[in-house]
Protein backbone atom coordinates (compact mmCIF):
# COMPACT_ATOMS: atom_id res chain seq x y z
CA UNK A 1 0.00 0.00 0.00
CA UNK A 2 2.83 2.36 0.92
CA UNK A 3 4.34 1.56 -2.44
CA UNK A 4 1.40 2.66 -4.51
CA UNK A 5 1.08 5.81 -2.54
CA UNK A 6 4.28 6.87 -2.82
CA UNK A 7 4.64 6.13 -6.13
CA UNK A 8 0.85 8.33 -7.05
CA UNK A 9 2.99 11.02 -4.96
CA UNK A 10 6.32 11.38 -7.18
CA UNK A 11 3.92 10.76 -10.32
CA UNK A 12 2.22 14.01 -10.01
CA UNK A 13 5.13 16.01 -9.06
CA UNK A 14 6.99 14.68 -12.47
CA UNK A 15 3.39 15.85 -14.13
CA UNK A 16 4.10 19.05 -12.34
CA UNK A 17 7.41 19.20 -13.25
CA UNK A 18 5.97 18.77 -16.90
CA UNK A 19 3.71 21.06 -16.82
CA UNK A 20 5.80 24.14 -15.13
CA UNK A 21 8.56 23.39 -17.59
CA UNK A 22 5.89 24.15 -20.35
CA UNK A 23 5.19 27.35 -18.96
CA UNK A 24 8.65 28.30 -18.11
CA UNK A 25 9.06 27.68 -22.06
CA UNK A 26 5.88 28.86 -23.52
CA UNK A 27 6.48 32.51 -22.15
CA UNK A 28 10.11 33.89 -23.09
CA UNK A 29 8.99 31.97 -26.49
CA UNK A 30 5.32 34.63 -26.64
CA UNK A 31 7.29 37.26 -25.09
CA UNK A 32 9.37 36.56 -28.30
CA UNK A 33 6.82 36.53 -30.72
CA UNK A 34 5.05 39.52 -29.26
CA UNK A 35 8.54 41.61 -29.96
CA UNK A 36 8.81 40.20 -33.55
CA UNK A 37 4.80 41.98 -34.11
CA UNK A 38 5.80 44.30 -32.08
CA UNK A 39 8.99 45.60 -33.99
CA UNK A 40 8.52 44.03 -37.24
CA UNK A 41 12.36 42.17 -37.33
CA UNK A 42 12.76 38.52 -36.80
CA UNK A 43 16.36 38.88 -35.54
CA UNK A 44 17.44 36.35 -37.07
CA UNK A 45 15.04 32.59 -37.75
CA UNK A 46 17.83 30.96 -35.90
CA UNK A 47 16.50 32.85 -32.69
CA UNK A 48 13.13 31.23 -33.63
CA UNK A 49 14.52 28.01 -32.69
CA UNK A 50 17.37 29.40 -29.72
CA UNK A 51 14.86 31.10 -27.79
CA UNK A 52 12.08 28.02 -27.03
CA UNK A 53 14.82 25.73 -26.63
CA UNK A 54 16.75 28.18 -23.79
CA UNK A 55 13.34 28.26 -22.36
CA UNK A 56 12.87 24.96 -22.20
CA UNK A 57 16.41 24.18 -20.65
CA UNK A 58 16.00 26.87 -18.23
CA UNK A 59 12.40 25.75 -17.49
CA UNK A 60 13.09 22.62 -16.61
CA UNK A 61 16.35 23.39 -14.66
CA UNK A 62 14.39 25.95 -12.43
CA UNK A 63 11.60 23.17 -12.24
CA UNK A 64 13.87 20.49 -11.31
CA UNK A 65 16.38 22.82 -8.96
CA UNK A 66 13.97 24.93 -7.38
CA UNK A 67 10.11 24.04 -7.39
CA UNK A 68 10.54 20.48 -7.02
CA UNK A 69 12.91 20.44 -4.06
CA UNK A 70 10.69 23.42 -2.35
CA UNK A 71 7.19 21.34 -2.64
CA UNK A 72 8.89 17.89 -1.25
CA UNK A 73 9.96 20.08 1.46
CA UNK A 74 6.80 21.20 2.33
CA UNK A 75 5.20 18.15 2.34
CA UNK A 76 7.65 16.17 4.68
CA UNK A 77 8.95 18.85 7.36
CA UNK A 78 7.15 20.40 10.09
CA UNK A 79 5.75 24.06 9.71
CA UNK A 80 8.56 25.60 11.76
CA UNK A 81 11.38 23.66 9.50
CA UNK A 82 9.67 24.91 6.75
CA UNK A 83 9.78 28.15 7.38
CA UNK A 84 13.16 28.01 8.49
CA UNK A 85 14.02 27.11 5.11
CA UNK A 86 12.11 29.50 3.62
CA UNK A 87 13.68 32.22 5.50
CA UNK A 88 16.93 30.70 4.14
CA UNK A 89 15.48 30.69 0.43
CA UNK A 90 14.35 34.57 0.96
CA UNK A 91 17.40 35.79 2.26
CA UNK A 92 19.58 33.66 -0.69
CA UNK A 93 16.86 35.59 -3.29
CA UNK A 94 17.71 38.78 -1.97
CA UNK A 95 21.41 38.59 -2.03
CA UNK A 96 20.74 37.22 -5.47
CA UNK A 97 18.54 40.06 -7.00
CA UNK A 98 21.18 42.83 -5.01
CA UNK A 99 24.08 41.70 -6.99
CA UNK A 100 21.92 41.24 -10.18
CA UNK A 101 20.78 44.66 -9.67
CA UNK A 102 24.19 45.88 -8.95
CA UNK A 103 25.77 43.82 -12.57
CA UNK A 104 23.03 45.36 -14.65
CA UNK A 105 23.84 49.02 -14.19
CA UNK A 106 23.93 49.68 -17.81
CA UNK A 107 20.32 49.58 -17.97
CA UNK A 108 18.21 52.88 -17.54
CA UNK A 109 16.56 52.63 -13.61
CA UNK A 110 13.31 52.82 -15.00
CA UNK A 111 13.37 49.95 -17.09
CA UNK A 112 15.19 47.95 -14.15
CA UNK A 113 11.60 47.85 -12.15
CA UNK A 114 9.99 45.96 -14.94
CA UNK A 115 12.77 43.45 -15.52
CA UNK A 116 12.84 42.79 -11.63
CA UNK A 117 8.73 42.48 -12.09
CA UNK A 118 8.79 40.61 -14.87
CA UNK A 119 11.42 38.42 -13.54
CA UNK A 120 9.40 37.91 -10.50
CA UNK A 121 6.29 37.05 -12.22
CA UNK A 122 7.97 34.04 -14.20
CA UNK A 123 9.59 32.53 -11.41
CA UNK A 124 5.76 33.08 -8.90
CA UNK A 125 4.21 32.22 -12.16
CA UNK A 126 6.26 29.02 -12.57
CA UNK A 127 5.66 28.10 -8.78
CA UNK A 128 2.34 28.39 -9.37
CA UNK A 129 1.47 26.16 -12.06
CA UNK A 130 3.88 23.65 -10.36
CA UNK A 131 1.86 23.47 -6.80
CA UNK A 132 -1.53 23.75 -8.77
CA UNK A 133 -0.94 21.03 -10.73
CA UNK A 134 0.90 18.65 -8.08
CA UNK A 135 -2.09 19.67 -6.07
CA UNK A 136 -4.46 18.23 -8.67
Amino acid sequence: MQNTTSARRYSRHVFALVCSTGFLTIVPTALYGALIVWSGDLGGPVNLVIIPVTGAIVGLGISLVVFMPISLLAESSSLQRWQRRVGGLLVALTSVGVLVWIFVGTIKPQNRWFLAVGVCLYFVGGFFVYLCTCVA
